[in-house]
C-alpha cells in the first residue's frame, strides 16, 4: 500500500495513551492504599482500580486495532478471520470442528436456548413432517419454509452457524432476535422459486425441521442444490414481472424475529458458547469493539480505517471478469479512488468488512444482475451488475457476531485479474 495513507500511527498513539492512563490509575490505586488512612484508602483505591480496569479493555483493543490495521495495510489476512478459520465453511463441512463437552452443550441449551452447536451433523426431516409444523401461511414462528428448501429434505447436513440474531435489512434496520434457528453448511437459496433471484442468501432452518444424525464422524455431509433441486419442487424461472411481490425468509424477518435488548448479555456470549467463533476471534472482536466505541464517542480513528472517496464521477468499467476467474482485491487506496463522497461506486457501498479482503486472491463466483428487494419484495434489476467472490461474505464481526454470512458485492473496478500463483494465497473467510 502507498505510504500516503497509514492509520497505524494514529491508532498506535491512542493505544499508548490508553495504556498510560490505565497504568497511572492502577499506580494511583496502589499509592492510595499505602498512603491514605483507613476507609478512605480503601474507597479511593477501589474507585481508581475500577477506573483502571475500565480503561484496560479499550487499551488492549487499541493495541489489537493498531496491529490489525498494520496487517491490513501490508495485505496480510485479517486477524479475526485468521483466528476464526477453524469455523470456516470448508472446515465445518469437513467436520473438523472440536468435539463439544457435555457441560458446554448443557450451557447452550439451558442458558442460551440452543439445541445445536456448530459442527453438529443433522438430518433434514422429510417434507411431509416439516409441512406438519407450518401454519396456514407456510411459516413456523413467522419464518417461511421456502420451496427452495424442499430439495434438501431427507439429506444429511452439518450446522454451520447457530443463529440467535439477524439484521433486519428491510424494515427496522436493527439486529433482532431470532430463536431456535441454524444455518447448514453450503445450503444457500438458488432463487428457483423467486424468478431466479441471485442474492444466494443462506437458508435458515428451524430446529423443529431437523433431527439428530448418526453420520460417522469421518464422513462429511454437504448436499448441493444443483444435485437435488429437481427431486421435490421444480424451479420457477423466467422473466420476472415488475409488479410481483415475492415473499421469502428475508422479507419476513420482522415477523419472524423479536426486538433485542442491547443489555442482553447472552447475545454477546452466545456466539462463543455455541461455537460460531473461536475464543481467540471472540476476544479480538470484543476488544476491538470496545476501542471503536470509545473512538466513535470522541470522533477518533476506528478499525478498520480507510481513506475516503471524494470523486463525483465513478464511470462504469466494461465487464470482463468471468465465473471461476482468479482476481486480486485491490488495495483500499486504489478502491477509494473509485468512490464518491458517500463511499459508493455507482450506488454500491464499499463496506468496512470488505477491507479485510484487500490484497487477497479470490475466484469470481458469479455476476449478480437481479435480487429481491428485502424491503418491498419486488425484483430489482441492477443497473450495473455486481460480482460475488467465492467464500467472501460478511464475517459478522461488526454486526454483533451476526450469523447471516451474506455474500459481499463487489464492483469490477475493485478487482484486478490475477493468477493462482501470484503472490499471497487466498485467505479463508469464516
Amino acid at each position: 500500500m502507498s505510504d500516503r495513507f497509514s492509520a497505524v500511527p494514529g491508532l498506535r498513539r491512542m493505544a499508548q495513551l490508553l495504556c498510560a492512563a490505565c497504568t497511572v490509575l492502577l499506580l494511583g490505586a496502589a499509592a492510595a492504599a499505602v498512603w491514605l488512612p483507613g476507609w478512605i484508602a480503601a474507597a479511593v483505591a477501589l474507585v481508581l482500580c475500577a477506573a483502571g480496569l475500565a480503561v484496560a479493555l479499550p487499551a488492549a483493543g487499541g493495541c489489537i486495532a493498531a496491529a490489525r490495521q498494520a496487517r491490513l495495510e501490508a495485505g496480510r489476512p485479517d486477524l479475526f478471520l485468521e483466528l476464526n478459520v477453524m469455523r470456516s465453511e470448508e472446515r465445518t463441512s469437513q467436520r473438523r470442528v472440536p468435539a463439544w463437552s457435555a457441560v458446554r452443550r448443557r450451557l447452550a441449551a439451558s442458558v442460551f436456548g440452543h439445541r445445536h452447536l456448530v459442527g453438529d451433523p443433522v438430518r433434514i426431516r422429510p417434507l411431509h413432517a416439516i409441512r406438519a409444523t407450518l401454519d396456514g401461511q407456510g411459516c413456523l414462528d413467522g419464518l417461511p419454509f421456502m420451496d427452495e428448501m424442499a430439495a434438501f429434505c431427507g439429506h444429511e447436513a452439518v450446522v454451520y452457524r447457530v443463529v440467535d440474531k439477524i439484521y433486519d435489512y428491510g424494515r427496522s434496520r436493527l439486529m433482532r432476535r431470532l430463536d431456535d434457528c441454524v444455518l447448514l453448511t453450503g445450503l444457500r437459496c438458488d432463487g428457483g422459486d423467486h424468478a431466479g433471484c441471485e442474492a444466494a442468501c443462506y437458508l435458515i432452518w428451524k430446529s423443529q425441521w431437523l433431527e439428530r444424525s448418526t453420520l460417522p464422524a469421518s464422513q462429511p455431509a454437504a448436499p448441493q442444490p444443483a444435485a437435488t433441486r429437481t427431486e421435490a419442487v421444480a424451479p420457477r424461472t423466467g422473466a420476472p414481472d415488475p409488479a410481483t411481490v415475492y415473499s421469502c425468509q428475508y422479507t419476513q424477518l420482522t415477523h419472524a424475529s423479536q426486538a433485542m435488548s442491547p443489555l442482553d448479555w447472552r447475545r454477546l456470549l452466545g456466539p462463543w458458547v455455541v461455537g460460531n467463533v473461536t475464543a481467540g476471534a471472540f476476544w479480538v472482536a470484543v476488544a476491538t469493539r470496545m476501542f471503536n466505541a470509545l473512538q466513535e464517542r470522541r470522533g477518533g480513528l476506528c478499525y478498520p480505517a480507510r481513506p475516503t472517496g471524494g470523486g463525483n464521477n465513478t464511470p462504469p468499467i466494461p465487464p470482463t471478469l468471468q465465473s471461476g476467474q482468479w482476481v486480486r482485491v485491490r488495495s483500499s487506496e486504489q478502491i477509494a479512488r473509485t468512490l464518491d463522497k458517500n463511499s459508493k461506486n455507482r450506488g454500491l457501498w464499499f463496506d468496512r468488512d470488505m477491507l479485510k479482503h484487500c490484497g487477497s486472491l479470490r475466484q469470481v463466483r458469479n455476476r449478480v444482475h437481479k435480487i429481491v428487494d428485502i424491503g418491498t419484495g419486488k425484483m430489482i434489476p441492477m443497473k450495473t451488475a455486481c460480482i460475488m467472490l467465492e467464500d467472501v461474505h460478511y464475517s459478522g464481526e461488526f454486526q454483533g457476531f451476526g450469523e447471516q454470512h451474506d455474500y459481499l458485492y463487489w464492483r469490477e473496478a475493485w478487482l484486478e485479474p490475477a493468477h493462482p500463483g501470484d503472490g499471497a494465497a487466498a485467505t479463508h473467510t469464516p
